[in-house]
C-alpha cells in the first residue's frame, strides 16, 4: 500500500511546526526574564561623564566587595588591596574568580568609569548549588558592590 501526497497535508505540517517553534521559544523567553528578575541592579552612584560604556571583550578596572546575603559577612575584597582588579569582560580562566559569574558579568555591563553599582545575584547566577568552600556555602545569594575604575576598550 503506497502512501499518497496530498497538497492538504503540507499547509498543516508548517502549522503544526510554527506552533511547536513559537511554544519552544516562549518557555525560553520566559526562563531568561525570571533569571532578570531574581538579579538586582541599583546604580549607588552615576559617573561624571560617560564616554566609554563596558562591554564584552573590553579590559575592566574595578574594585569590589562580595557580601553573603544570609548572614551580611564579606567573603572578598578588592578594596584592601590600592590597585584595581583587572579582568576582561566576557572570558573566564578559573570558576573561582567574580568575572565566571554570570550575575557578576551582567551587573558590569553598560557600567562607566566612576560608576559605582550595587548588584545582587541569586545562586543560579553565581555559585548554585555547589557555593565556593570556605566562603560560599551552597545556594546562597550574593551581594556586590562594585565600582568601575577604568575602562580598556579595544
Amino acid at each position: 500500500m503506497a502512501f499518497k501526497f496530498r497538497l492538504i497535508t503540507l499547509p498543516i505540517a508548517v502549522l503544526l511546526a510554527s506552533a511547536y517553534f513559537w511554544f519552544i521559544t516562549q518557555k525560553q523567553i520566559a526562563k531568561k526574564d525570571q533569571d532578570l528578575k531574581d538579579m538586582g541592579i541599583t546604580v549607588t552612584q552615576k559617573a561624571t561623564s560617560c564616554h566609554l560604556k563596558a562591554k564584552k571583550g573590553d579590559m575592566l578596572h574595578v574594585h569590589y566587595s562580595g557580601y553573603l546575603k544570609s548572614s551580611g559577612k564579606l567573603y572578598e575584597s578588592t578594596r584592601d588591596s590600592k590597585d584595581p582588579y583587572v579582568f576582561k569582560l566576557g572570558t573566564c580562566n578559573d570558576k573561582r574568580l567574580p568575572e565566571c559569574l554570570k550575575g557578576f558579568e551582567r551587573g558590569v555591563i553598560g557600567m562607566c568609569a566612576g560608576e559605582k553599582r550595587k548588584v545582587t545575584v541569586p545562586p543560579k547566577m553565581a555559585f548554585g548549588a555547589i557555593g565556593r568552600a570556605p566562603d560560599v556555602p551552597p545556594d546562597d545569594t550574593i551581594i556586590f558592590n562594585i565600582e568601575l575604575v577604568d575602562v580598556d576598550s579595544f
